[in-house]
Protein backbone atom coordinates (compact mmCIF):
# COMPACT_ATOMS: atom_id res chain seq x y z
CA UNK A 1 0.00 0.00 0.00
CA UNK A 2 1.26 3.20 -0.38
CA UNK A 3 0.03 6.90 1.46
CA UNK A 4 -0.83 9.96 -0.22
CA UNK A 5 -1.45 13.17 1.42
CA UNK A 6 -2.21 16.56 0.17
CA UNK A 7 -0.12 19.26 1.51
CA UNK A 8 -2.47 21.23 3.58
CA UNK A 9 -0.81 17.95 6.24
CA UNK A 10 2.23 18.45 8.17
CA UNK A 11 4.87 16.13 8.26
CA UNK A 12 8.35 16.77 9.05
CA UNK A 13 10.64 15.84 5.42
CA UNK A 14 13.06 13.22 6.80
CA UNK A 15 9.78 11.43 8.02
CA UNK A 16 7.86 11.78 4.47
CA UNK A 17 10.83 10.47 2.78
CA UNK A 18 11.46 7.81 5.46
CA UNK A 19 8.18 6.25 4.83
CA UNK A 20 7.68 6.96 0.94
CA UNK A 21 4.70 9.45 1.37
CA UNK A 22 3.57 10.95 -1.51
CA UNK A 23 2.12 14.87 -1.06
CA UNK A 24 -0.12 16.45 -4.00
CA UNK A 25 0.08 20.27 -3.44
CA UNK A 26 -2.33 22.91 -3.06
CA UNK A 27 -2.78 25.38 -5.54
CA UNK A 28 -1.73 29.54 -4.20
CA UNK A 29 -2.62 32.54 -5.81
CA UNK A 30 -1.46 35.89 -5.57
CA UNK A 31 -3.77 37.82 -7.54
CA UNK A 32 -3.04 36.43 -11.12
CA UNK A 33 0.02 34.64 -9.89
CA UNK A 34 -0.01 30.83 -9.36
CA UNK A 35 1.95 28.68 -7.34
CA UNK A 36 2.12 25.14 -6.23
CA UNK A 37 2.93 24.89 -2.29
CA UNK A 38 6.05 22.88 -2.03
CA UNK A 39 7.01 22.59 -5.23
CA UNK A 40 7.55 26.32 -6.69
CA UNK A 41 6.90 28.69 -3.87
CA UNK A 42 9.10 28.11 -0.80
CA UNK A 43 8.03 28.78 2.58
CA UNK A 44 10.46 31.82 2.88
CA UNK A 45 9.61 32.70 -0.64
CA UNK A 46 5.73 32.89 0.69
CA UNK A 47 6.58 35.03 3.93
CA UNK A 48 9.02 37.40 1.34
CA UNK A 49 5.98 38.04 -0.94
CA UNK A 50 3.74 38.28 2.02
CA UNK A 51 5.46 41.47 3.35
CA UNK A 52 4.12 43.33 -0.34
CA UNK A 53 0.70 42.07 -0.73
CA UNK A 54 -2.54 44.51 -1.18
CA UNK A 55 -5.71 43.92 -1.62
CA UNK A 56 -5.34 42.89 -5.14
CA UNK A 57 -3.06 40.12 -4.74
CA UNK A 58 -3.95 38.93 -1.38
CA UNK A 59 -2.95 35.03 -1.33
CA UNK A 60 -5.84 32.41 -1.30
CA UNK A 61 -5.59 28.60 -1.93
CA UNK A 62 -7.51 26.37 -4.06
CA UNK A 63 -7.31 22.49 -3.57
CA UNK A 64 -5.95 20.30 -5.82
CA UNK A 65 -8.13 19.20 -9.03
CA UNK A 66 -9.12 15.32 -9.72
CA UNK A 67 -6.03 15.28 -12.54
CA UNK A 68 -3.18 15.86 -9.94
CA UNK A 69 -3.96 13.57 -7.92
CA UNK A 70 -5.21 10.82 -11.00
CA UNK A 71 -1.55 11.41 -12.45
CA UNK A 72 0.30 10.70 -9.35
CA UNK A 73 -2.45 7.96 -8.75
CA UNK A 74 -1.29 5.95 -12.10
CA UNK A 75 2.67 7.23 -11.51
CA UNK A 76 2.04 5.08 -8.28
CA UNK A 77 0.22 2.21 -10.28
CA UNK A 78 2.70 1.85 -12.60
CA UNK A 79 5.47 0.84 -10.46
CA UNK A 80 3.16 -2.44 -9.73
CA UNK A 81 1.36 -0.75 -6.01
CA UNK A 82 -2.22 -2.11 -6.52
CA UNK A 83 -3.47 -0.33 -3.18
CA UNK A 84 -3.96 3.50 -2.12
CA UNK A 85 -4.62 5.15 0.85
CA UNK A 86 -5.23 9.15 0.63
CA UNK A 87 -5.25 11.13 3.36
CA UNK A 88 -7.16 15.06 2.90
CA UNK A 89 -7.75 17.51 4.61
CA UNK A 90 -11.36 18.25 6.44
CA UNK A 91 -14.23 18.00 4.02
CA UNK A 92 -15.66 21.05 5.71
CA UNK A 93 -12.50 23.46 4.51
CA UNK A 94 -11.51 22.52 1.29
CA UNK A 95 -13.08 20.09 -1.92
CA UNK A 96 -9.91 18.45 -1.85
CA UNK A 97 -11.78 15.09 -1.12
CA UNK A 98 -13.93 15.56 -3.88
CA UNK A 99 -11.23 15.53 -6.21
CA UNK A 100 -9.61 12.60 -4.55
CA UNK A 101 -12.69 10.93 -4.67
CA UNK A 102 -12.98 11.84 -8.57
CA UNK A 103 -9.78 10.45 -9.26
CA UNK A 104 -10.09 6.81 -7.93
CA UNK A 105 -13.93 6.91 -9.76
CA UNK A 106 -11.81 7.35 -13.48
CA UNK A 107 -9.15 4.68 -11.76
CA UNK A 108 -11.44 2.21 -10.80
CA UNK A 109 -10.75 -1.19 -11.55
CA UNK A 110 -7.09 -0.53 -11.90
CA UNK A 111 -6.35 -1.28 -7.81
CA UNK A 112 -7.79 -0.06 -4.84
CA UNK A 113 -8.45 3.12 -3.49
CA UNK A 114 -8.84 4.00 0.14
CA UNK A 115 -10.01 8.05 0.86
CA UNK A 116 -9.89 9.04 4.41
CA UNK A 117 -10.88 12.30 5.39
CA UNK A 118 -9.25 13.57 8.47
CA UNK A 119 -11.15 16.03 10.24
CA UNK A 120 -8.67 18.51 10.27
CA UNK A 121 -5.12 19.69 8.55
CA UNK A 122 -1.45 20.62 9.74
CA UNK A 123 -0.13 18.04 11.41
CA UNK A 124 -3.51 16.44 13.17
CA UNK A 125 -3.81 15.63 9.26
CA UNK A 126 -0.18 14.49 9.26
CA UNK A 127 -0.24 12.22 12.11
CA UNK A 128 -2.64 10.08 10.81
CA UNK A 129 -1.40 10.11 7.16
CA UNK A 130 2.29 9.03 8.76
CA UNK A 131 0.29 6.36 11.29
CA UNK A 132 -1.32 5.12 7.93
CA UNK A 133 2.29 4.41 6.18
CA UNK A 134 3.76 2.84 9.38
CA UNK A 135 1.35 0.51 9.61
CA UNK A 136 1.49 -0.23 5.70
CA UNK A 137 5.02 -0.78 6.18
CA UNK A 138 4.74 -2.99 8.94
CA UNK A 139 1.94 -5.27 6.95
CA UNK A 140 -1.16 -4.09 8.29
CA UNK A 141 -4.11 -4.70 6.11
CA UNK A 142 -6.14 -1.59 4.62
CA UNK A 143 -9.26 -2.12 7.10
CA UNK A 144 -7.02 -2.28 10.02
CA UNK A 145 -5.37 0.97 8.70
CA UNK A 146 -8.70 2.55 8.55
CA UNK A 147 -10.24 1.37 11.53
CA UNK A 148 -7.10 3.30 13.45
CA UNK A 149 -7.42 7.18 11.18
CA UNK A 150 -11.00 6.84 12.12
CA UNK A 151 -10.39 6.52 15.79
CA UNK A 152 -7.75 9.35 15.88
CA UNK A 153 -9.57 11.27 13.59
CA UNK A 154 -12.21 11.15 16.59
CA UNK A 155 -9.15 11.67 19.20
CA UNK A 156 -7.20 14.65 17.77
CA UNK A 157 -6.85 18.03 19.80
CA UNK A 158 -5.84 20.63 17.97
CA UNK A 159 -5.30 24.64 19.72
CA UNK A 160 -3.89 27.15 17.26
CA UNK A 161 -3.03 30.86 18.81
CA UNK A 162 -3.42 33.58 15.71
CA UNK A 163 -1.01 36.26 15.83
CA UNK A 164 -1.61 38.08 12.80
CA UNK A 165 -5.32 39.14 12.73
CA UNK A 166 -5.77 40.91 8.76
CA UNK A 167 -4.96 37.13 7.38
CA UNK A 168 -7.63 35.66 9.91
CA UNK A 169 -9.86 38.35 8.78
CA UNK A 170 -9.74 37.59 5.00
CA UNK A 171 -9.86 33.71 5.50
CA UNK A 172 -13.01 33.90 7.74
CA UNK A 173 -11.76 33.19 11.17
CA UNK A 174 -12.26 36.10 13.05
CA UNK A 175 -14.76 39.24 11.95
CA UNK A 176 -13.09 42.62 11.16
CA UNK A 177 -14.79 44.11 14.31
CA UNK A 178 -13.23 41.64 16.47
CA UNK A 179 -9.90 42.36 14.81
CA UNK A 180 -10.12 45.98 15.92
CA UNK A 181 -11.48 45.33 18.83
CA UNK A 182 -8.83 42.64 19.59
CA UNK A 183 -5.70 44.82 17.96
CA UNK A 184 -6.48 47.70 20.44
CA UNK A 185 -6.58 45.84 24.00
CA UNK A 186 -3.73 43.41 22.54
CA UNK A 187 -6.24 40.02 22.76
CA UNK A 188 -4.79 37.13 20.63
CA UNK A 189 -7.59 34.79 19.66
CA UNK A 190 -7.23 31.18 20.47
CA UNK A 191 -9.27 28.67 17.95
CA UNK A 192 -9.42 25.28 17.90
CA UNK A 193 -10.83 22.17 15.89
CA UNK A 194 -14.25 20.86 16.14
CA UNK A 195 -16.57 18.72 14.07
CA UNK A 196 -13.38 19.13 11.11
CA UNK A 197 -13.78 22.96 11.63
CA UNK A 198 -11.66 25.49 12.95
CA UNK A 199 -13.92 27.57 15.43
CA UNK A 200 -13.12 30.23 17.67
CA UNK A 201 -12.37 29.05 21.32
CA UNK A 202 -11.00 32.13 23.21
CA UNK A 203 -9.71 35.25 23.37
CA UNK A 204 -6.62 36.02 25.71
CA UNK A 205 -4.44 39.36 26.53
CA UNK A 206 -0.74 39.25 25.58
CA UNK A 207 0.84 36.37 23.42
CA UNK A 208 2.54 34.78 26.44
CA UNK A 209 -0.85 34.20 28.29
CA UNK A 210 -2.29 32.85 25.56
CA UNK A 211 0.42 30.16 25.05
CA UNK A 212 -0.24 29.44 27.94
CA UNK A 213 -3.72 28.69 27.19
CA UNK A 214 -2.66 26.57 24.07
CA UNK A 215 -0.87 24.33 26.80
CA UNK A 216 -3.24 24.12 29.08
CA UNK A 217 -6.16 23.56 26.82
CA UNK A 218 -4.72 20.49 25.13
CA UNK A 219 -3.64 19.22 28.47
CA UNK A 220 -7.24 19.41 29.94
CA UNK A 221 -8.75 17.11 27.20
CA UNK A 222 -5.79 14.85 27.31
CA UNK A 223 -4.65 14.21 30.67
CA UNK A 224 -1.70 12.21 31.08
CA UNK A 225 -2.62 9.76 28.53
CA UNK A 226 0.46 8.62 26.36
CA UNK A 227 0.45 11.20 22.67
CA UNK A 228 1.75 12.04 19.38
CA UNK A 229 2.76 15.25 20.02
CA UNK A 230 3.46 18.77 17.23
CA UNK A 231 3.66 22.39 17.89
CA UNK A 232 3.21 24.17 14.65
CA UNK A 233 4.23 27.65 13.38
CA UNK A 234 3.84 29.81 11.24
CA UNK A 235 7.55 31.58 10.46
CA UNK A 236 7.99 31.39 14.04
CA UNK A 237 10.52 29.30 14.51
CA UNK A 238 12.08 30.29 17.85
CA UNK A 239 8.54 30.73 19.71
CA UNK A 240 8.04 27.30 18.18
CA UNK A 241 11.52 25.39 19.68
CA UNK A 242 10.19 27.43 23.32
CA UNK A 243 6.50 25.93 23.18
CA UNK A 244 7.90 22.31 22.18
CA UNK A 245 10.28 22.32 24.99
CA UNK A 246 7.25 23.18 28.03
CA UNK A 247 4.96 21.24 26.08
CA UNK A 248 7.51 18.23 26.57
CA UNK A 249 7.82 19.03 29.69
CA UNK A 250 3.50 19.07 30.40
CA UNK A 251 2.82 15.85 28.14
CA UNK A 252 3.63 12.25 28.16
CA UNK A 253 4.79 12.58 24.41
CA UNK A 254 5.85 9.14 22.82
CA UNK A 255 7.11 11.49 19.53
CA UNK A 256 7.06 15.22 19.32
CA UNK A 257 8.10 17.68 16.53
CA UNK A 258 7.50 20.86 15.39
CA UNK A 259 7.24 22.08 12.12
CA UNK A 260 6.97 25.42 10.08
CA UNK A 261 3.10 25.65 8.75
CA UNK A 262 1.87 24.33 5.47
CA UNK A 263 1.48 27.49 3.33
CA UNK A 264 -2.90 26.52 2.52
CA UNK A 265 -2.79 26.61 6.89
CA UNK A 266 -0.39 29.46 7.27
CA UNK A 267 -2.69 31.52 4.65
CA UNK A 268 -5.59 31.08 6.43
CA UNK A 269 -3.95 32.13 10.42
CA UNK A 270 -0.94 34.37 9.22
CA UNK A 271 2.10 35.03 10.29
CA UNK A 272 3.10 34.06 13.52
CA UNK A 273 0.53 32.11 14.12
CA UNK A 274 1.62 28.95 16.95
CA UNK A 275 -0.27 25.94 17.30
CA UNK A 276 -0.56 22.47 19.80
CA UNK A 277 -1.20 19.00 18.19
CA UNK A 278 -1.91 16.05 20.58
CA UNK A 279 -3.63 12.85 19.10
CA UNK A 280 -3.42 9.53 21.66
CA UNK A 281 -1.52 6.77 20.95
CA UNK A 282 -3.48 3.58 20.45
Amino acid sequence: MRIVMDNAGDIPRDLVQKYNIHIVPVNIHFGTEEYLSGVNLSHAEFYAKTKTVGAHNFPKTSQPNPYQFRELYESILAEGEEEILTVVISEKLSKTYDSAAQAAKELEGRGRFFLHDSQSGSAGQGFQALEAARMAQAGAKAEDIMRRLEQMRQEQVIYLMIDNLEYAVKGGRVSSLQSAVASLLNIKPIMKLADGLIVPASKVRTKKKALGELLNSVKSRIGDRSVKLAVVHANAPAEAQDLLNSATGMFNASESWFVDLTLPVAINLGPGALGVIAIPDA
